[in-house]
Protein backbone atom coordinates (compact mmCIF):
# COMPACT_ATOMS: atom_id res chain seq x y z
CA UNK A 1 0.00 0.00 0.00
CA UNK A 2 1.61 3.27 -0.49
CA UNK A 3 1.63 6.43 1.51
CA UNK A 4 -1.12 8.50 -0.59
CA UNK A 5 -3.47 5.12 0.26
CA UNK A 6 -2.15 5.35 3.95
CA UNK A 7 -3.12 9.11 4.41
CA UNK A 8 -6.40 8.70 2.99
CA UNK A 9 -7.64 5.94 5.06
CA UNK A 10 -5.91 7.40 8.01
CA UNK A 11 -7.71 10.92 7.51
CA UNK A 12 -11.59 9.02 7.54
CA UNK A 13 -10.69 7.47 11.03
CA UNK A 14 -12.31 8.64 14.40
CA UNK A 15 -10.09 10.09 17.11
CA UNK A 16 -9.83 7.19 19.12
CA UNK A 17 -8.49 4.94 16.18
CA UNK A 18 -6.12 7.61 15.14
CA UNK A 19 -4.81 7.32 19.24
CA UNK A 20 -4.55 3.32 18.78
CA UNK A 21 -3.06 3.60 15.37
CA UNK A 22 -0.35 6.18 16.61
CA UNK A 23 0.02 3.80 19.23
CA UNK A 24 1.04 0.57 17.48
CA UNK A 25 4.68 0.49 15.86
CA UNK A 26 6.46 0.10 12.64
CA UNK A 27 9.57 -1.11 13.85
CA UNK A 28 8.61 -4.61 16.03
CA UNK A 29 4.91 -6.35 17.01
CA UNK A 30 3.32 -5.43 20.06
CA UNK A 31 0.61 -6.84 21.92
CA UNK A 32 -2.61 -5.50 23.00
CA UNK A 33 -1.58 -4.76 26.62
CA UNK A 34 1.87 -2.92 25.52
CA UNK A 35 -0.35 -0.47 23.31
CA UNK A 36 -2.66 -0.24 25.79
CA UNK A 37 -0.06 1.39 28.13
CA UNK A 38 1.61 3.80 25.18
CA UNK A 39 -2.04 4.79 24.99
CA UNK A 40 -2.11 5.57 28.55
CA UNK A 41 1.34 6.90 28.60
CA UNK A 42 0.55 9.68 25.91
CA UNK A 43 -2.28 10.75 28.18
CA UNK A 44 -5.77 8.54 26.78
CA UNK A 45 -7.26 5.99 28.06
CA UNK A 46 -9.67 3.15 26.50
CA UNK A 47 -11.61 0.05 27.62
CA UNK A 48 -10.68 -3.50 26.22
CA UNK A 49 -13.34 -3.24 24.20
CA UNK A 50 -12.75 -0.15 22.62
CA UNK A 51 -8.74 -0.79 22.05
CA UNK A 52 -10.60 -4.27 20.55
CA UNK A 53 -12.33 -3.28 18.10
CA UNK A 54 -9.89 -0.59 16.72
CA UNK A 55 -7.12 -3.03 16.16
CA UNK A 56 -10.00 -4.71 14.37
CA UNK A 57 -10.80 -2.09 12.34
CA UNK A 58 -7.25 -1.06 11.74
CA UNK A 59 -6.77 -4.55 10.59
CA UNK A 60 -9.66 -4.56 8.47
CA UNK A 61 -8.75 -1.37 6.25
CA UNK A 62 -5.24 -2.41 6.40
CA UNK A 63 -3.49 -0.14 8.45
CA UNK A 64 -1.90 -2.49 10.74
CA UNK A 65 -1.01 -6.30 10.48
CA UNK A 66 -1.48 -9.38 12.97
CA UNK A 67 1.87 -11.43 12.12
CA UNK A 68 1.42 -13.81 14.95
CA UNK A 69 -2.23 -14.03 17.23
CA UNK A 70 -2.10 -10.63 19.42
CA UNK A 71 0.77 -9.03 18.12
CA UNK A 72 0.32 -5.95 16.31
CA UNK A 73 2.61 -4.22 13.51
CA UNK A 74 1.90 -1.26 11.97
CA UNK A 75 1.95 -1.10 8.22
CA UNK A 76 4.71 1.33 6.64
CA UNK A 77 3.64 3.00 3.48
CA UNK A 78 5.85 2.40 0.38
CA UNK A 79 7.31 5.76 -1.32
CA UNK A 80 6.47 6.45 -4.92
CA UNK A 81 9.50 8.20 -6.72
CA UNK A 82 6.51 9.08 -9.90
CA UNK A 83 6.73 13.09 -10.14
CA UNK A 84 3.42 14.91 -9.80
CA UNK A 85 1.94 15.61 -13.04
CA UNK A 86 2.29 18.74 -14.78
CA UNK A 87 -1.46 21.03 -14.33
CA UNK A 88 -2.63 20.31 -17.95
CA UNK A 89 -6.05 22.32 -17.83
CA UNK A 90 -4.26 26.09 -17.09
CA UNK A 91 -1.98 27.82 -19.53
CA UNK A 92 1.35 28.23 -18.45
CA UNK A 93 1.69 31.84 -17.57
CA UNK A 94 5.23 32.89 -16.14
CA UNK A 95 4.98 33.74 -12.34
CA UNK A 96 3.65 36.95 -11.38
CA UNK A 97 6.50 39.44 -9.59
CA UNK A 98 5.86 40.31 -6.53
CA UNK A 99 7.50 43.92 -4.83
CA UNK A 100 10.37 42.60 -2.75
CA UNK A 101 8.02 43.96 0.22
CA UNK A 102 5.27 41.70 -0.38
CA UNK A 103 5.57 38.11 0.71
CA UNK A 104 3.37 35.75 -0.99
CA UNK A 105 -0.33 35.28 0.39
CA UNK A 106 -0.20 30.80 1.46
CA UNK A 107 -2.24 29.02 -0.62
CA UNK A 108 -4.76 27.95 1.98
CA UNK A 109 -5.76 31.49 1.85
CA UNK A 110 -5.88 31.91 -1.59
CA UNK A 111 -7.78 28.84 -2.19
CA UNK A 112 -11.39 28.78 -0.72
CA UNK A 113 -11.49 24.98 -1.63
CA UNK A 114 -8.17 24.42 0.18
CA UNK A 115 -9.66 26.73 3.31
CA UNK A 116 -12.70 24.25 3.31
CA UNK A 117 -10.81 21.68 3.13
CA UNK A 118 -8.50 22.88 6.48
CA UNK A 119 -11.94 23.83 8.16
CA UNK A 120 -13.64 20.45 7.40
CA UNK A 121 -10.31 18.64 8.96
CA UNK A 122 -10.38 20.99 12.19
CA UNK A 123 -14.12 20.04 12.70
CA UNK A 124 -13.49 16.03 11.52
CA UNK A 125 -10.61 16.59 14.92
CA UNK A 126 -13.24 18.30 17.03
CA UNK A 127 -15.61 15.78 15.90
CA UNK A 128 -13.24 12.89 16.69
CA UNK A 129 -12.69 14.40 20.18
CA UNK A 130 -15.81 14.97 21.17
CA UNK A 131 -16.39 10.91 20.15
CA UNK A 132 -12.93 10.61 22.29
CA UNK A 133 -15.01 12.53 25.48
CA UNK A 134 -18.13 10.49 25.07
CA UNK A 135 -16.92 7.46 25.14
CA UNK A 136 -15.18 8.56 27.96
CA UNK A 137 -18.03 9.17 29.87
CA UNK A 138 -19.99 6.72 28.57
CA UNK A 139 -17.77 4.33 30.38
CA UNK A 140 -17.64 6.15 33.49
CA UNK A 141 -21.41 6.20 33.79
CA UNK A 142 -21.64 2.22 33.21
CA UNK A 143 -18.83 2.31 36.21
CA UNK A 144 -20.71 4.48 38.20
CA UNK A 145 -23.77 2.51 37.66
CA UNK A 146 -22.52 -0.58 38.44
CA UNK A 147 -20.66 1.10 42.04
CA UNK A 148 -24.18 2.21 42.68
CA UNK A 149 -25.21 -0.89 42.34
CA UNK A 150 -22.99 -2.72 44.71
CA UNK A 151 -23.83 0.57 47.15
CA UNK A 152 -27.51 -0.66 47.36
CA UNK A 153 -26.75 -4.08 48.02
CA UNK A 154 -24.40 -3.30 50.56
CA UNK A 155 -27.40 -0.76 52.27
CA UNK A 156 -29.83 -3.94 51.20
CA UNK A 157 -27.31 -6.23 53.27
CA UNK A 158 -26.88 -3.53 56.43
CA UNK A 159 -30.65 -3.42 56.47
CA UNK A 160 -31.50 -7.11 56.83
Amino acid sequence: MNEAKINRIESGLNGMAKKVLDAVPAQSPWSKDQIAIEIRRRGSGADRSVLDGCLDSLRGRGLIKEPTRGQFIRVVGKTTTNQPEEDTLSPQTPPARLPASAAPMPQAEKDPLARLAAASKLLRQAADEIDAAALDAAEQVQTAAKDTEKFRQLQQLLKG
